[in-house]
């Protein structure tokens, strides 16, 4: 568990420097850029970003990650600009046309994307991207 904790805590201190860097303006790779806009989209978490209390544990029955978050975010953001697989750009566009705002499609994909993650962790089930590509049309029909 100590090194779950490291792990967390190195993480935490990654989102916080990006943090500081785009908020000063400084140059970020690809990959920060897409980490510091969604930052930047969650006013909610700001206090979060600021904060370098590494070590806090988040109550999962009470709180949002706010790393997590940006962390199945990000995923979203790379599968669309990557078009890998396609139908994640596909159903993002869908929501949007339907009248989603740009975050809200966004984390209705991530809800698909943490579902699988969650088949993987939990039941040791390996990623069938046929089914991701299912699931995703499927929030698109209601």
């Amino acid at each position: 568990m100590e090194s779950i904790n490291q792990l967390n805590a190195l993480s935490r201190e990654q989102y916080h420097s990006i943090w500081e860097r785009i908020n000063a303006g400084a140059l970020l790779d690809e990959e920060e850029k897409v980490i510091g806009e969604l930052m930047k989209q969650h006013k909610e978490f700001y206090k979060d970003w600021d904060s370098t209390d590494f070590d806090y544990e988040y109550d999962i029955d009470t709180e949002v990650n706010p790393f997590m978050h940006i962390a199945l975010d990000s995923i979203v953001v790379n599968q669309i600009n990557s078009n890998n697989p396609k139908q994640t750009g596909f159903t993002y566009n869908k929501l949007r046309a339907r009248g989603d705002s740009h975050l809200d499609a966004i984390h209705k994909i991530a809800s698909v994307v943490l579902e699988n993650i969650w088949d993987i962790m939990k039941y040791g089930k390996e990623f069938n991207e046929k089914k991701y590509i299912q699931k995703l049309k499927r929030i698109t029909k209601f």
